[in-house]
């Protein structure tokens, strides 16, 4: 994600981290499954989810029907990073929300903090029907939440610049030059672009790598020549529709609904080497008063329902096994082959060995904007 907002900084949150079915209530104890929705009728709950599209489809597809199902007052509010911040600012035991997403970053601060508090997924059906890649990488942080799905790098161009998101190599081509635009604040995405490219390692790994690896990456960068390097997404559209710029990458938080709404002239995908991703966990907040609600509505993530509607309404891929690809995805990933295929996750051990470097990156990256940007 492209990460902006108050409070605590990336950098400084950086140095601190270094330092299916309807069971739920039964189990909790508050009520048996015929009057769960009598048993939480009433009662409000406050989730956080990605600010911006994200945000839109999860009110619509999962919060709305929640609150119908079970007469509950669930909303959800956007966030970037600065839940951690949040968190901290406020009384142990009277927290700001209760659930919050998390990716990797969010999930490697928050657990530095103490912030969370255990979830019992062998108690939710749906737990067994996730796919292993979103256990694998996640460390002791698995046991404090549910994986809900994970967002991506995607590929947007232009019908009438010539270019397709078919491979990330299009960002060098000529057709390219002084028209794309990539994230000026999460230079870290932007350093996953060349080395999906690249053949010295797998993956993006060399996002990992020494400093005089991840050196080789900037250089490919600075060979770009770039419109604009955008700030939001916001800036993004603006570069795009305005054609100020004909080939960007952008978040799979908002490709959906940029599509939905500019489809007519654009086109975005995953390209052929595949994408860098961030996994959307969504984490119980210590010290909530609505602790049982809370991991009523974590169970409910795990629905095939719940995330086959949201899947409908988004381009994030999901954790669960056995969905149907959308009509606006019909490459959707089916198994766990073209999962790991297509996703490569910057993850926990990811950021445990790239944010040391974090200043002297940053400095880095700001060089290779002023080296790139025309005009």
């Amino acid at each position: 994600m492209a990460f902006e907002g108050k409070g605590i900084s990336r950098r400084s949150a950086m140095k601190l981290a270094l330092g299916a079915t309807i069971g739920m209530p039964a189990i909790l104890g508050r009520a048996n499954v015929a009057s769960a929705e009598a048993s939480f009728a009433g009662e409000g709950l406050i989730v956080v989810s990605w600010s911006g599209n994200h945000e839109l489809s999860f009110r619509e597809a999962v919060v709305k029907p929640f609150n119908e199902k079970y007469g509950t007052k669930v909303e959800t509010v956007g966030g970037w990073d600065q839940m951690i911040a949040q968190i901290v600012a406020a009384p142990a035991d009277n927290p700001p929300f209760d659930l919050t997403i998390a990716d990797e970053y969010t999930t490697t601060t928050g657990m530095a903090q103490n912030v969370f508090t255990k979830v019992d997924r062998s108690k939710i059906p749906g737990n067994a029907n996730i796919y292993p890649w979103f256990d694998e990488n996640r460390g002791p942080a698995k046991d404090y939440g549910v994986p809900f799905g994970t967002g991506s790098l995607w590929m947007l161009t232009s019908k009438s610049s010539g270019l397709k998101p078919e491979s990330w190599k299009g960002f060098w081509d000529e057709k390219a030059m002084g028209k794309s635009t990539l994230d000026a604040s999460a230079f870290y995405w932007d350093l996953c672009i060349p080395a999906l490219l690249s053949s010295a390692k797998p993956g993006i790994d060399e996002v990992f790598g020494s400093p005089d690896e991840v050196e080789l990456l900037f250089k490919e960068l600075d060979k770009l020549k770039v419109a604009k390097w955008y700030k939001d997404g916001a800036e993004l559209t603006n570069l795009m529709t305005q054609e100020e710029a004909a080939v960007a990458m952008m978040y799979s938080a908002d490709a959906y609904g940029f599509i939905k709404q500019y489809g007519d002239d654009f086109e975005a995908a995953i390209p052929k080497e595949g994408t860098a991703s961030y996994s959307n966990w969504f984490m119980k907040v210590r010290g909530t008063k609505h602790s049982e609600l809370s991991d009523l509505f974590l169970g409910y993530l795990l629905e095939k329902t719940t995330q086959q509607n949201f899947l409908n309404a988004s381009t994030d891929f999901m954790s669960l096994q056995g969905l149907e690809p959308p009509p606006h995805w019909p490459s959707y990933p089916r198994n766990e082959e073209a999962l790991r295929g297509t996703y490569k996750l910057f993850g926990i051990d990811g950021w445990d060995k790239f944010g040391p470097h974090w200043d002297a990156y940053s400095a880095r990256m700001k060089e290779t904007i002023a080296k790139t940007t025309q005009g």
